[in-house]
C-alpha cells in the first residue's frame, strides 16, 4: 500500500472516531462545510507537509537559550518514529513569572498511527528556558476521541492549513 492510500485511511478513521452521532442541527452547515474542505484536500501536499514537519518527539525536554551557561538536554524518545503535532487542546495554563501549560496533543507518527499525549511545560522569560515532560496516554482512535473530547472541524482545520502552508514557494520535496 503506498503512503497515500494509508494516509487517507488513518485520516478517515480518526474522523469516524471523532464524529459524534448526534449532531446539533445548527452545527450540521458548517459540519457540511468542513466536509467539503477535506474533499478538495490536498492528500498529496499533506504528506509531504506531514514529513517536513515531523519531529523526533522526547519525553523530556529542557532548553534554555538566554543564559550564560544555557544549554539543551532532550530525554529518552517518546515515539519509535518521528511524528507530527497535528492538534492540541491546552487543558490548564496558569501564569506568572514562569508560564504553566496542562496540553492534551495529537501526534501523528510516521507510521500513520495515532499517539494522544499529555504534555506538562514550564515557560520562563518567553523562551529563555522551556521544559516539557510528555507521556502517552492513549494509542487507541475510541480512547483519544472520548479522552480528548476531539473538536472535528477543528482538526480539519489544522491539517487544511498544514497541507496548504506546504504549497508555498520554495519547500523541499522529499521521497515517499
Amino acid at each position: 500500500m503506498n503512503k497515500k492510500t494509508e494516509l487517507v485511511y488513518a485520516i478517515n478513521a480518526l474522523f469516524a472516531a471523532c464524529n459524534p452521532h448526534d449532531i446539533d442541527p445548527e452545527e450540521i452547515p458548517q459540519r457540511l462545510e468542513t466536509m467539503h474542505n477535506l474533499e478538495e484536500l490536498d492528500f498529496d501536499n499533506l504528506l509531504q507537509a506531514l514529513r517536513f514537519n515531523a519531529e523526533t518527539v522526547y519525553a523530556y525536554s529542557a532548553e534554555g537559550s538566554d543564559f550564560d551557561s544555557g544549554c539543551n538536554y532532550f530525554g529518552q524518545e517518546l515515539f519509535p518514529c518521528r511524528a507530527t503535532r497535528i492538534y492540541s487542546f491546552c487543558v490548564m495554563e496558569e501564569m506568572d513569572v514562569v508560564l504553566l501549560n496542562r496540553v492534551l496533543e495529537l501526534w501523528l507518527l510516521d507510521d500513520f498511527s495515532f499517539a494522544l499525549v499529555a504534555c506538562m511545560e514550564t515557560d520562563y522569560e518567553e523562551g529563555a528556558y522551556n521544559t516539557a515532560y510528555r507521556v502517552i496516554r492513549a494509542t487507541d482512535l475510541d480512547e483519544i476521541a472520548q479522552e480528548m473530547e476531539l473538536v472535528f472541524d477543528d482538526i480539519a482545520e489544522n491539517l487544511i492549513e498544514l497541507a496548504d502552508s506546504y504549497g508555498e514557494v520554495g519547500m523541499p520535496t522529499y521521497e515517499l
